[in-house]
């Protein structure tokens, strides 16, 4: 795994600037602490961080061209299926200088054209040049494991590993995306191809931008949906797909590490490490405070069961404006979750002794693991039924059962999905910085997802998370961990596994612990019967009963570590209420400074951890807009 940056400008002849392109890539030094490279043919131009994961050689690193043909490559990731790849290109003549996997691009290109991306099985971002064509490709891998961004400016195409790598090429501008803004409030994350930087694109996973003679054309060269209409649903394939995945993500020719939770993905990922591996991998754990939280007694019971050295690391809470403005500032993205900062000191304990870690990201995404929103389609029939009802019947029965008014399906799913409800962010700001027409940018983002997915109100739900809310989190692991120098694989986001696990029905995914159970549920809010009356990652349990510990198994999933709420109006958040509160607040050209204070003194009567989850969002924004926009 590395950082990547490269300009193609439009006209060809004109110089390209060394110096420049060394000082953007300098910017992603923290990917790539092991080797640099530079590239410039004509008015192409690539720069490469190394972090050597397969082939430590420095014959191996980047850009790498091929003297045969010119083709040269800049690349992040890894292709697990390389060896097989390369066994197969030699039987048709090609012969290798490198036992690297980036050279098995180069050549895969050289011999069957884009269409090889068809036969990866990787996590990857990568630009490609071929001279012989005057080309470049820029690819993304099918999930979003590995972030690429881009802008098209009067000078041509940038691209990099992170945004804040393309912003310190001279001439590009630094203004904050007001649309971004409002969809990192309320979601998180900046969905679709939108960032925070007005201007800079993110190339969406399974897309690929070819670049030729200053013109510049967008494929989606795969299909999630597509695949699952191909897919024949079978709960037997999990266990084996799964198993399958983590013994091709263990190349490496470095050691492999485990990030272990104790919970049900990452103890899952723990056994078939140590059962697939010659050499038992060592897992990490953080222990958090309080107690209450602590799941480091879960996770010492699976690595003792599995025979497996197992190291702690001690998390704080994120108190340290510093800190977190350190990662905002490695990152070039404000955290979305607290939890952030743990991992990334995790990462830096890691990196101490390992390069490669492996993560359980994707298996909630894919195996109905949010339980409360994945049971959305629950409360939606049970709603259409209380809209028959007389009205004060009904009433008392939304209020009983937290629902609001019946509308149609996005929008009943949308509003348990949004952190920060866009009304509320609206009455924050100045007049016209949040305007309406944002949120309906973000609302058809949403639509086009729920259209694209065939079948139920669950599948279109499954498909947004997929499509939209993985990309975001796995973008989160991987910069985080790569601000330490840290590449993290996540065995879950397996294409072939996912396309099996997302041809299932929702009900074999997340099932009802009895034949009465969804009559049981009735008149119960959906928190009160969660992991209570149904069980989540049904497939993940069967499959491996026997193999995990039965506490592992019957685990429900643990919440926030921290009570965001008190943590907001405690001394812990004070650096961060003053940044946001202050005369020169970051955030003072976007937001009333009178109605955010009178907001933040409403909440702080009752502080619920809503309430602190919002003012992390704001006060994560202000510091990003100070790192980025100052």
């Amino acid at each position: 795994m590395c950082g990547i940056f490269g300009i193609v400008l439009k006209e060809e002849g004109m110089p390209v600037s060394a110096e420049a392109v060394e000082r953007c890539a300098d910017a992603l030094a923290h990917r790539g602490p092991d080797a640099r490279g530079l590239y410039i043919n004509r008015s192409v131009a690539f720069a490469h961080r190394r972090l050597s994961v397969i082939d430590i050689n420095s014959r191996a690193d980047q850009p790498l061209c091929d003297k045969n043909t010119g083709v040269t490559i800049t690349y992040n990731g890894e292709i697990y299926n390389y060896r097989e790849l390369k066994k197969e290109l030699q039987s048709l003549g090609y012969s290798f200088l490198t036992t690297s996997d980036t050279e098995v691009l180069i050549i895969s290109y050289i011999a069957w054209g884009k269409s090889f991306l068809n036969r990866l099985d990787g996590m990857f971002s990568f630009a490609l040049f071929d001279p012989r064509k005057s080309l470049v490709l820029v690819a993304r891998d099918r999930l979003g494991v590995k972030p690429l961004y881009y802008t098209i400016c009067d000078i041509g195409l940038l691209f990099a590993s992170q945004p804040n790598a393309l912003v310190r090429w001279p001439g590009i501008m630094r203004g904050p995306d007001m649309i971004g803004a409002l969809s990192f409030l309320s979601y998180r994350a900046v969905v679709g191809s939108r960032t925070l930087f007005t201007g800079i694109s993110k190339l969406e996973p399974g897309y690929l931008l070819e670049i030729k003679n200053g013109r510049y054309t967008s494929e989606r060269w795969w299909n999630l949906s597509e695949c699952i209409s191909r897919s024949k649903p079978d709960y037997s394939d999990v266990r084996e797909l799964l198993g399958s995945a983590v013994q091709r993500q263990l190349v490496a020719d470095v050691p492999v590490a485990v990030l272990l939770s104790g919970g049900l993905d990452s103890s899952i990922l723990a056994y078939e490490a140590s059962a697939r591996s010659q050499v038992h991998p060592i897992c990490y754990t953080g222990r958090v405070e309080p107690s209450d939280y602590d799941e480091t007694g879960y996770a010492m019971d699976v690595a003792a069961e599995f025979g497996l050295t197992h190291r702690v690391v001690p998390i704080r809470e994120p108190s340290d404006i510093n800190a977190v403005a350190e990662l905002v500032r490695l990152r070039g993205h404000p955290l979305g979750m607290h939890n952030e900062t743990a991992m990334f000191t995790l990462a830096k304990a890691i990196s101490k002794e390992h390069k490669v870690v492996l993560t359980g990201e994707g298996a909630d995404e894919i195996f109905a693991g949010y339980s409360r929103l994945f049971r959305t389609p629950y409360d939606y029939n049970r709603s259409k039924i209380i809209a028959a009802l007389p009205s004060p019947l009904a009433q008392l029965a939304r209020r009983r059962l937290g629902l609001g008014v019946h509308g149609g399906q996005l929008q009943f799913f949308l509003e348990r999905y949004t952190y920060f409800p866009a009304d509320e962010i609206r009455s924050l700001a100045i007049d016209g910085q949040m305007r309406r027409e944002y949120e309906m940018e973000l609302f058809d983002h949403f639509a086009t997802q729920f259209a694209e997915a065939d079948g139920d109100f669950f599948s279109k739900i499954t498909h947004v998370f997929v499509s939209t809310h993985l990309p975001a989190l796995l973008e989160m692991v991987d910069n985080t961990t790569m601000a330490a120098g840290l590449e993290a694989r996540v065995p879950f986001t397996d294409h072939q596994l996912v396309t099996a696990a997302m041809a299932m029905p929702g009900s074999q995914r997340l099932r009802w612990r009895s034949p009465i159970a969804s009559v049981q549920a009735l008149w119960h809010p959906v928190a009160s019967f969660s992991e209570r009356l149904d069980v989540s990652k049904y497939p993940l349990r069967r499959g491996y009963r026997g193999v995990l510990p039965k506490s592992v198994l019957s685990r429900k999933k643990m919440g926030f570590p921290i009570p965001l709420g008190q943590w907001a109006v405690g001394e812990g958040a004070t650096q961060y209420r003053s940044l946001l509160f202050h005369e020169d607040s970051p955030l003072g050209n976007l937001f009333n400074p009178t109605a955010l204070r009178r907001w933040f003194e409403v909440g702080r009567e009752k502080p619920s951890d809503s309430f602190g989850r919002k003012f992390w969002l704001l006060a994560n924004l202000a510091i990003f807009f100070k790192e980025a926009f100052s």
